[in-house]
């Protein structure tokens, strides 16, 4: 009888191990997909900063040249 429920408690630990390891792998993956997220957001921002300074200093040499004179 005590050989069946080690058995039992045996193959239970083992599924438990199984079910947590995909849990953390799961975890692993949504982490790196939203690293892979933040990323590419910080990109665009980045790509927005810079055209919009390019624009803002293309509307100030105008200004500058007109002031100057």
């Amino acid at each position: 009888m005590s050989l069946r429920i080690k058995a039992v408690v045996d193959k239970f630990v083992e599924e438990l191990k199984e079910a947590l390891d995909a849990d953390i792998q799961d975890r692993i993956m949504k982490d790196r997909e939203m690293q892979s997220y933040i990323q590419e957001r910080e990109r665009e921002v980045a790509e927005r900063e810079a055209a919009w300074k390019a624009d803002l200093s293309r509307r100030e040499v105008p200004y500058l040249v007109h002031s100057n004179s």
